[in-house]
């Protein structure tokens, strides 16, 4: 295994793991039957710590993401089969996870950081809620009409599982890269044992023609 399948490996394992650390407070809001006050309060505050956390940790995780995308791009540069395949398919599920991460954590993140600001709320999936509960309601199908000001309790909650629900989509895109990666490396060890193999044997062939001479 090369230092660029180390990059990637090393790079999806880290996110991974912070994933991991935010998948105790997401199960909650996901999966558990009953939604508790509590656990919404502990995912805000988890969020919120992570969201506040000092310059050096945020250089720290765009810096891995940047480390990821770096080694798979490296590793595409070779144009093999395996590489279009396996390095290829790496790249659009790593691409997947990192804008999912931009392009809706982070947005509402921004969000229940200020919940008040009103443009960070039109950049935001309460936005998008906000539009289809108002066609139900226009169109008579709900009695529920959205609040037009900052964002209420409930959409606050909504935001925070938003949140988590786009922590299990990484969870599972960024598995699809390590099981590729993985995958990648155990072809390309078997094919090097076979290449040996067949060496042996030719140079064994080519020494017992000799001796027949």
């Amino acid at each position: 295994m090369g230092f660029r399948s180390g990059f990637v490996i090393s790079s999806t394992s880290f996110l991974f793991g912070i994933i991991f650390i935010a998948s105790i407070y997401d199960f909650p809001l996901l999966y558990f039957s009953s939604l508790s006050d509590s656990a919404v309060e502990a995912a805000e505050r988890f969020y919120l710590s992570l969201f506040h956390a000092p310059v050096a940790v945020s250089a720290l995780l765009h810096g891995m993401i940047g480390l990821g995308l770096i080694g798979l791009v490296a590793k595409l540069h070779r144009w093999s089969e395996m590489a279009k395949y396996f390095d290829g398919g790496s790249l659009v599920l790593f691409m997947g996870a990192v804008c999912m991460y931009l392009g809706v954590a982070v947005p509402n993140l921004r969000l229940i950081s200020d919940p008040t600001n009103l443009k960070l709320l039109l950049s935001s999936a309460i936005q998008t809620q906000r539009q289809s509960q108002l066609e139900a309601f226009e169109k008579g199908e709900s009695d529920f009409k959205p609040s037009d000001g900052p964002m209420t309790q409930d959409e606050r909650v909504a935001a925070i599982r938003i949140v988590s629900a786009s922590n299990s989509i990484c969870a599972v895109l960024l598995l699809g890269v390590l099981v590729l990666q993985i995958s990648e490396w155990y072809l390309e060890r078997q094919e090097a044992i076979e290449a040996e193999n067949r060496r042996k044997k030719q140079a064994k062939e080519l020494a017992d023609a000799k001796k027949d001479k």
